[in-house]
């Protein structure tokens, strides 16, 4: 898994649920993880930047522990005419937990700004810095400033910046969620039991 996620393979799938949130314009503008990773990985400028050439240190940051037991599906909740249509579809699926929360919290940043330039207002106007609904850090996704962020607080934007969208009701938009799913396999000597009994 960790091999594909490196090599910038397009998902595959996973929960420590969590709910993150995003919308359909944001999906085509994304640099996900994987593929700033390849970039790494091949010593290449990647769309990031020259910052990425040679960027062992910055691509830890990104892909975080290696998991072996896990790995993460990210689920879109979609809706459409003030929630009248909805519908859930698999998306990306990512090798490590902090890959996932690094894309959710990328699209759900994407969604959101899409329903300000819709609805005509800034992102001080629905994000705050205090109460129930806050945000932290309370900004737009910027790759550069949320790559030291702990696994913790990416989680936390992830999901205050989603649940923007639906506090303030908006009419359409796509909601990120995180699936953890368990890598766990038969071994060959437990199939051949189960095939000579």
């Amino acid at each position: 898994l960790k091999a594909r996620a490196l090599a910038g393979e397009a998902p595959r799938t996973p929960q420590h649920s969590r709910d993150g949130m995003v919308s359909d314009e944001g999906v085509s503008a994304q640099t996900s993880a994987t593929s700033v990773a390849a970039g790494c990985k091949r010593r290449a400028v990647s769309p990031a930047g020259a910052g990425w050439v040679g960027c062992e240190a910055k691509l830890r940051k990104l892909v975080g522990n290696d998991e072996v037991d896990y790995m993460y599906e990210c689920h879109r909740f979609a809706w459409t005419a003030r929630r009248l249509n909805c519908s859930t579809s698999p998306d990306r699926k990512f090798a490590s937990r902090r890959m996932a929360l690094l894309y959710i919290a990328k699209m759900n940043s994407a969604s959101l700004q899409t329903y300000l330039q819709e609805s005509g207002k800034q992102w001080r106007d629905l994000c705050k810095d205090t109460g129930i609904h806050a945000v932290h850090p309370n900004k737009p996704f910027d790759l550069e400033g949320f790559l030291d962020l702990p696994d913790d607080a990416l989680d936390k934007y992830a999901s205050a910046v989603g649940s923007a969208l639906t506090v303030h009701k908006a009419p359409q938009g796509s909601i990120y969620r995180i699936t953890a799913i368990a890598l766990a396999t038969t071994e060959v000597n437990e199939l051949v039991r189960i095939l000579e009994a």
